[in-house]
């Protein structure tokens, strides 16, 4: 993640008030509730593992899993440890090999709003972690902001606001992922309002 702007907004977004303040202008809300609902699909006493958990919010729109947070922002950590307490563990820190070891098994990992953050080199990487310690019939679960083809002008435009550096297509995407995981797809949508367009993928 080391292309990641670091200066001016793109700094003052690791607060978690501006940060969470950001993400409700942009339909974070909804968007969350509709990605657990019809991407991630969790079921009571799953074990998941989220991947740049941020605040955790996500936790607000699952039943009662197993939930394992991890998020290199520690700010955003302590303000998931207040929010959701004991419904999950929360980890500081970039999660590697050591952490990978660690860890049991897990039903479903997500990495949402991570791989356009990463290189090619960073995410594979995190692919091949994650082939290692998801079950046989697990998932892992991508939600990232997307360049299409025809894209709504204003979308393109916030996009490239981003702090992330690596806004793929959808086959930049999926290649990601296709060499530590047979079965990948994806889906695009474009949010109305603001004009946004993300791709939720999915790997088996």
């Amino acid at each position: 993640m080391t292309s990641e702007r670091r200066h001016g907004l793109y700094a003052a977004l690791r607060n978690p008030k501006l940060y969470e303040t950001v993400q409700r202008l942009m339909g974070a809300d909804s968007r969350r509730r509709d990605f657990t609902q019809q991407f991630i699909r969790a079921q009571p006493g799953d074990r998941v593992l989220d991947i740049g958990c941020g605040p955790a919010h996500l936790l607000a729109h699952l039943p009662d899993v197993d939930y394992i947070g991890w998020e290199p922002n520690a700010a955003y950590v302590a303000k998931a440890r207040k929010t959701y307490g004991g419904r999950g563990t929360f980890h500081t820190g970039l999660f590697g090999p050591a952490d990978a070891r660690s860890l049991d098994p897990v039903d479903i990992a997500i990495v949402s709003a991570v791989l356009h953050h990463m290189d090619d080199v960073q995410a594979k990487e995190l692919f091949a972690l994650l082939r290692r310690i998801v079950k046989p019939g697990g998932r892992v679960i991508t939600l990232d902001n997307v360049s299409i083809e025809h894209q709504n002008p204003i979308a393109r435009l916030l996009i490239s606001l981003d702090r992330g550096r690596h806004v793929r297509s959808p086959a930049g995407y999926e290649e990601l992922a296709r060499g530590a995981f047979e079965h990948v797809d994806g889906t695009v949508v474009a949010q109305a309002f603001p004009p946004y367009t993300y791709f939720f993928m999915t790997a088996r």
